[in-house]
């Protein structure tokens, strides 16, 4: 058998720990299971799945592959020892390789036994504070991040897929990094790049592997967090539980999307600046040449300044779909006599083109008109079934009288019927031109 197994596969296979797992501590593990399926439930990703256990009393998560090009011995032993001599272990979740870990379909696969974060991931936690509207504890989230980024980039590690579900807040609010298959660190140089090219929400297009490609997704997520931080309530629109802010299609241009035009509503200066730089970062054939901290303080090129606040001195902004402004009509002297404003009477007031709010004399005519054919109508209605309601009781009183109600019944129905003529031709007047009565 060639391929690895998939994640149904191993979810069988760690129900009888005992029977997989050859080293002492992994055969008494204690996974985790479903509270209603009552079966281990891992966490599943492109490359591997990662289950919950308990071994030798602490809690840890066992990553297990589902692809062959996924991850090597040499590679994650070379990242243990990156981490400890560059002191980011409290920054990263500490990891080691088992090889020959489980047994499943007959062959015995490798595995990484990583130390277990009691916390949330980054989107989650981000959920929480917006939930609570908790503005100041976004804006600290911001410089956590911040902080992590210029500590992992001065250490010369690059995760290659930061994006919220590879980070973890712990307990005590710091930020934790996960999963590492697809990282950078200076050993690593020369070497062929991994398989993964990181979560498309967070990266350029056709990003290169190396070590600053942290930068980018870098950004996205601290402007993203000071966005939120000015309006959290803007999280259910944007957030669709593959983003915190930005998606893949926002990085191309014209830079048009609903993300884009929220961000320049804010008219916050700050976030204008990091906003014109992440414009800037995706712009085809651009390519990180530096840490996050360099990418800020870098001058921001004209091109990429919002509409609303252009750079002092600046060209207008090119390109079809920018119409120029309308000049304002300038107001001109007020005539004599009139009041200002605030002497205005309250409420609608008549435009120069709209009737005086008294109704004039033709107005009140018709409206007397229509009430003096509508006395008529009623009477005729009433006079009509009168005649027709003594007819047809002189008809049924005696057959002597058929002769004499004849006439009575007769005028009746004229009267109706003139009636309806009238009602009809009134009808067809109030029907509006080019539609069928």
């Amino acid at each position: 058998m060639t391929g690895y197994p998939s994640a149904e596969d191993y979810i069988r296979a760690v129900q009888r720990p005992d029977l997989v797992f050859d080293r002492p501590e992994l055969a008494e593990a204690r996974f985790d299971v479903h509270p209603m399926l009552k079966i281990p439930v891992p966490a599943s990703g492109t490359t591997a799945v990662v289950f919950r256990a308990t071994v030798g009393g602490t809690a840890q998560a066992l990553r297990f592959f589902t692809r062959e090009d996924a991850s090597t011995q040499q590679r994650y032993t070379a990242l243990n020892a990156w981490f400890t001599e560059r002191d980011l272990t409290g920054d990263v979740a500490n990891c080691r390789w088992v090889d020959d870990a489980i047994l499943v379909n007959g062959r015995r696969w490798p595995m990484v036994q990583m130390e277990w974060v009691d916390g949330r991931t980054l989107d989650r936690h981000v959920e929480d504070l917006v939930e609570t509207d908790d503005r100041a504890a976004l804006e600290t989230l911001a410089g956590s991040w911040r902080d992590l980024l210029r500590r992992i980039q001065a250490a010369r590690f690059a995760h290659g897929d930061l994006q919220h579900g590879n980070v973890l807040v712990d307990t005590a609010g710091r930020l934790r990094l996960v999963d590492f298959d697809s990282s950078w660190i200076t050993p690593f140089t020369g070497s062929p790049p991994p398989s993964e090219g990181g979560h498309r929400n967070y990266q350029p297009e056709k990003r290169l592997w190396g070590p600053w490609m942290d930068t980018f997704p870098g950004l996205v997520v601290y402007l993203s967090l000071l966005a939120l931080a000015r309006e959290p309530n803007q999280w259910e629109q944007f957030n669709d539980g593959e983003n915190l802010l930005f998606r893949h299609r926002d990085y191309l241009p014209p830079h048009r999307t609903q993300a884009w035009s929220w961000v320049e509503r804010l008219h916050d200066p700050q976030i204008d600046g990091l906003a014109a730089r992440l414009r800037a970062c995706c712009a085809p054939g651009w390519t990180a040449t530096g840490d996050l901290e360099g990418l800020i303080a870098e001058p921001v090129p004209w091109w990429t300044r919002t509409a609303a606040h252009p750079p002092a001195g600046a060209p207008p902004e090119p390109g079809p779909t920018t119409a120029p402004p309308r000049p304002r009509p300038q107001p001109g002297p007020r005539p004599t006599g009139q009041p200002m404003w605030w002497q205005q009477p309250t409420g609608p007031q008549p435009g120069p083109t709209q009737p005086p709010p008294t109704q004039p004399a033709p107005a009140r005519a018709a409206v007397a008109g229509r009430v003096l054919r509508a006395v008529v109508t009623a009477l005729a209605w009433v006079f009509g079934s009168v005649l027709i309601a003594g007819a047809l009781v002189s008809l049924a009183s005696s057959n002597n009288t058929v002769i004499a109600a004849l006439p009575a019944l007769v005028l009746a129905l004229i009267v109706l019927g003139l009636v309806l003529v009238v009602r009809r031709r009134r009808r067809r007047r109030r029907q509006p031109p080019g539609k069928a009565p």
